[in-house]
């Protein structure tokens, strides 16, 4: 904070007269509520991969009952194939990471385990894993397979065990007999035409790290499922039903003095016995070893021995316990027993593997719990077992939704589980849609603050979003959004800052509260900030208020993502044709027939002859122009003119289901009906959803409605069925083409709700974004196919041809996202994925002091906007200058480990010729262009950080941040151009306007190789 002394000084320094004395604005627009606008969310319901049922049962009678390990069988990944058809084991070289199945071209690939789709890739046609899938399973283990030709699911599939999920291939980097496969799939004569070297490329992971599958393959090495007890002793506790939640306890023994924690009770002799030992592969190990000689020599008071420890654990919910060990015990040499607050869990005596096992989902009571581990061995053999983790995780209960609450008995605090039968675990999620109705604000006027003591903006590089600080002064709670009148009638005095409104009292100042600031120099004013209110502060000691406002980003900031975006959605699609019944029908009966069923998928409210209208009026159903096959486009769904229609959109089923969607989306405040052409000019305007005018042509409704009136009094389509779904005969996939990052971008802030906010007049002038198309310079010019996104439109694109321009240092080419990049919903927020889309690239995403938000690339060269000297406004200075951090040398390398080498001059220079390097992993960058862009980025971070300056200045309202200034000063040896890469500006009514500039030197000559 800067003093009240200096501020005195600086304003006696700016020497202004009356006619510029510092002035500002604040503007406020009053908003009133409508109702009506309803908002649609989806979401996946009771999804039960995450709901866990156990049954607890207990060994009462030792003798007659036993636990018995449940293990989860490995189905083999090539159909068809064994263990014996493996070219190829892990190790076999230092970068194969899994095993090698031979198998010609269109064999078909199974799910080895059941799991949830998460990736898919089908864009390295010709290196690296070529199309693969990647399967998460229960445990924190996936699976990859890799060179395959066809894929049939997609991102978030739940898949069970065996499920098909594509065709064997030779796409990516394939070999045959040691030498690389060459050629293109275009040419028929290629090796890879012909299928040579083609084989499953088949990995197995835990996290981050890599498992040999071959053991799983041959059956040494299992997946573990919940383990059971069996017979005549065993008696049944209670069940548990609930979703897994935290860890509670996990323990790895990787600490030598493991037993010294205070949770566990250690008997003497395991201390003795046992030893911490490290594994060369995945973990250490609590490792036991029992030798008949410890009798002998007195370590054992007896031949047999029985030793553990205990552990004691306290949760207010119910819990699972899971523990891993292996051990040489065999059967009958030694038992493993478990025990919670005395009653046998466990009990094991029959190993029939050395390799690792486990006991999983044992279920865990809540309250306090002390676990006996105990050991007991026959004394015969020398034997072994080492104990490799115990984990209790939460499972938190739902005991509202069972309707038994009259069983419970009200003076006991205690959680209430259902009893049920056990049903599987791992169905897929029901996706859901929700419309909630929301209403919505609309601008009333604006009002202008007139009692402003401060203001301070903060406006900086590495923020998200520009920060302004207004306080005001308050008297009685004027300004206050809870101000009332009739609260102190002898004061009474009426505000136009709150008003009721549908019975809710709302204050004008309150969250989410468009503000705009002006500032400047008598009349002379300039917009400084567009943005929201995001919290008040009230002071009633002075009687002030404090405004705290974010820039418009704050909208990016705090939008969650309400549904899943994949780009593009359909990776792996597959297309089905017509068959049986439905091929024998005319064009326009199965645009009915698809109709039916589409308007019934999404609700049976909506009525399906209002689409047969919009096909009418707008291709004759589907038999002028763009409606013609191949196109298909019979509602003119994606088309933006008579020549250009988006592809995505071709096809009679997709038309449909489009139109379907947003009937259901338009039109749920209205309740789905048609009564009035009013009613069908709202849908063609947009309806609920907002500004989505469906066609230019005006005249649109009137004929759609007139259409619509003649198909709802007529019979003629009642006789066509409703299109049943029929097998699908595959088609050979496409690879999409890839999406343009800035597309990606401008799909997510549509749905961040950045176009259509503004209602001000003297806002509506400006543009929503300016989004600059991502690219990047390459030695060779891009060909193909890219994906833009249509402006104004969440989750509407059209393809392109790739556009490249020459220019001196080579073709600026489209800078493109990997396809199928995913977000899923609710786990991410739309400033999040951005940031995830334009990592490591020289693009800045922000909104700018009109609140339009721009993505654009960093300019290093702009012109000098403004000079200030020690002896014309610049009033104080400090210079930094600190290279330790400086890196003249950047290694990039790529997800292959394929290294970049660059070099900046300047850092170089200012090191004395000294090569500090350093390196960084940025996976997309696998050609040399985009290492050097990637090298680009971090050399301009790096100067940022090492040569640095502030100064004190008159306020200026037409300076940005990344504008440069000259500046010259004797004091410090000062004269070369500065870039802005902060602003923190500061206007109060007693000491006038000034500004701090953060600044930093670099005059980016760029990184060499």
């Amino acid at each position: 904070m800067i003093s009240n002394e200096l501020r005195r000084i600086l304003s006696e320094r700016l020497k202004l007269g009356e006619l510029s004395k510092p002035a500002c604005r604040v503007e406020i627009d009053r908003l009133v509520f409508v109702p009506g606008r309803t908002e649609e969310l989806d979401f996946i319901k009771n999804d039960p991969v995450q709901e866990t049922t156990l049954t607890r049962t207990i060994i009462q009678t030792p003798a007659n009952g036993e636990t018995a390990m449940s293990t989860i069988p490995f189905v083999f990944p090539v159909e068809g194939k064994s263990i014996k058809d493996i070219t190829a084991y892990m190790g076999d070289n230092r970068n194969h990471k899994g095993i090698d199945i031979g198998c010609p071209v269109g064999t078909s690939l199974k799910a080895s385990w059941a799991g949830k789709v998460r990736k898919v890739r089908m864009t390295e046609k010709y290196t690296s894993y070529g199309y693969y899938v990647e399967i998460q399973h229960d445990d924190g283990v996936w699976t990859r397979y890799a060179h395959m030709s066809e894929i049939y699911v997609h991102v978030g599939d739940y898949i069970s065990q065996g499920t098909i999920i594509g065709k064997s291939g030779n796409t990516g980097d394939v070999q045959s007999a040691g030498v690389s496969i060459m050629g293109t799939y275009d040419d028929p004569n290629s090796p890879r035409s012909k299928g040579k070297g083609a084989h499953l490329h088949f990995e197995v992971w835990k996290g981050n790290a890599v498992l040999n599958p071959y053991p799983y393959m041959n059956g040494t090495k299992q997946l573990f499922a919940a383990s059971t007890n069996t017979g005549s002793g065993v008696v049944t506790d209670s069940t548990f039903v609930g979703t897994p939640g935290a860890t509670l306890f996990r323990e790895e023994f990787t600490d030598r003095t493991w037993y010294n924690k205070s949770v566990y009770k250690v008997d003497e002799l395991t201390k003795k016995l046992s030893m911490i030992e490290r594994s060369s592969t995945e973990h250490s190990n609590l490792a036991f070893t029992f030798d008949p000689n410890g009798y002998k020599t007195g370590l054992f008071p007896s031949p047999t021995v029985t030793t553990g420890f205990n552990l004691k654990q306290t949760s207010v919910h119910p819990g699972i316990f899971n523990m891993g060990f292996s051990t040489d015990f065999g059967e009958g040499a030694g038992e493993l027993r478990i025990l919670f607050n005395g009653s046998l869990q466990v009990k094991l005596n029959k190993f029939t593997s050395t390799d690792k096992v486990e006991v999983r989902n044992i279920p865990f009571p809540n309250g306090e719990t002390e676990i006996r581990i105990e050991l007991f061995w026959n004394g015969k053999q020398v034997k072994h077992f080492s104990l490799q983790y115990i984990e209790i995780k939460e499972l938190q209960g739902r005991p509202d939704l069972y309707g038994n609450k009259d069983k419970m008995d009200p003076t006991e605090q205690r959680q209430f589980f259902e009893e049920r039968d056990i049903t599987s675990t791992f169905m897929a999620g029901q996706p859901h849609k929700v419309s909630l109705q929301v209403g919505k604000f609309v601008y009333m006027d604006t009002l202008t603050l007139d009692n402003i003591n401060y203001i301070e903006l903060n406006d900086q590089f590495e923020m998200d979003s520009c920060e302004a600080r207004i306080t005001i002064s308050n008297p009685s709670g004027y300004y206050s959004p809870d101000y009332n009148p009739f609260y102190f009638p002898e004061t009474y005095k009426e505000t136009p800052w709150s008003y009721f409104v549908n019975g809710f009292h709302v204050g004008v100042l309150s969250e989410n509260t468009p503000v705009r600031i002006f500032m400047g120099y008598g009349l002379n004013l300039m917009r400084v900030f567009t943005g929201l209110i995001d919290r008040l502060d009230l002071n009633g000691e002075e009687s002030t208020m404090t405004i705290y406002c974010r820039d418009m980003y704050k909208k990016i900031l705090n939008k969650t993502l309400t549904e899943n975006k994949q780009y593009p959605k359909d990776v792996g699609h597959r297309e089905a044709h017509d068959t049986g019944t439905f091929a024998a029908m005319s064009r326009r009966d199965k645009i009915v027939a698809m109709a039916k069923k589409q308007c019934k998928l999404q609700g049976p409210e909506l009525d399906y002859k209002f689409l047969l209208a919009i096909a009418q009026h707008e291709t004759k159903m589907g038999t002028l122009g763009q409606g013609l096959p191949p196109g298909d486009f019979i509602l003119g769904y994606g088309c933006y003119d008579k020549q250009k229609c988006d592809p995505q959109y071709q096809g009679i089923e997709r038309q449909l289901y489009r139109g379907a969607v947003r009937y259901r989306e338009a039109m749920a405040s209205r309740g789905w009906r048609f009564s009035s052409v009013n009613d069908v000019r709202y849908f063609w305007q947009g309806g609920d959803k907002g500004a989505y005018q469906w066609a230019s042509d005006t005249n649109w409704y009137n004929s759609v409605w007139s259409i619509y009136q003649q198909y709802r009094a007529s019979t003629e389509f009642d006789s066509i069925p409703e299109w049943e779904d029929t097998a699908p005969v595959l088609t050979e996939p496409v690879p999409p083409s890839p999406f343009l990052k800035s597309s990606i971008v401008q799909d997510l802030i549509a749905h961040a709700g950045m176009y259509g906010w503004r209602s001000n007049p003297q806002d509506i002038f400006y543009p929503y974004a300016i989004v600059q198309e991502t690219s990047y310079t390459h030695a060779t010019q891009a060909t193909g196919k890219v994906i833009k996104a249509v402006p104004d439109k969440d989750g509407e694109f059209v393809e392109v041809e790739a556009e490249s321009m020459l220019t001196p240092l080579g073709w600026k080419n489209p800078f493109t996202e990997t396809p199928g990049r995913t977000f899923e919903a609710y786990k991410y927020r739309v400033s999040e994925a951005i940031a995830e889309v334009m990592k490591d690239t020289s693009f800045r995403s922000y909104c700018d002091r009109y609140g339009t938000y721009r993505l654009e690339e960093i300019d290093m060269k702009r012109p000098i906007v403004a000079t200030y000297t020690e002896h014309d406004q610049l009033v104080t200075i400090h210079k930094t200058i600190d290279f330790t951090r400086g890196r003249s040398h950047l290694v990039i390398l790529d997800e292959e480990e394929n290294a970049g080498h660059f070099v900046d001059t300047e850092i170089l220079m200012e090191l004395k010729g000294e090569l500090r390097t350093g390196v960084m992993k940025v996976p997309f960058a696998k050609t040399k262009e985009l290492k050097r862009l990637a090298a680009q980025r971090l050399f301009f971070d790096l100067k940022r950080l090492c040569r640095t300056m502030q100064i004190s200045i008159p306020g200026n309202p037409a300076l940005d941040v990344l504008d440069r200034i000259y500046i010259i000063d004797s004091n410090t040896t000062t004269r070369e151009a500065y870039t802005i890469k902060g602003i923190r500006t500061m206007f109060d009514v007693k000491n006038g306007y000034m500004q701090i500039l953060d600044l930093f030197w670099g005059n980016n000559e760029g990184a060499i190789l």
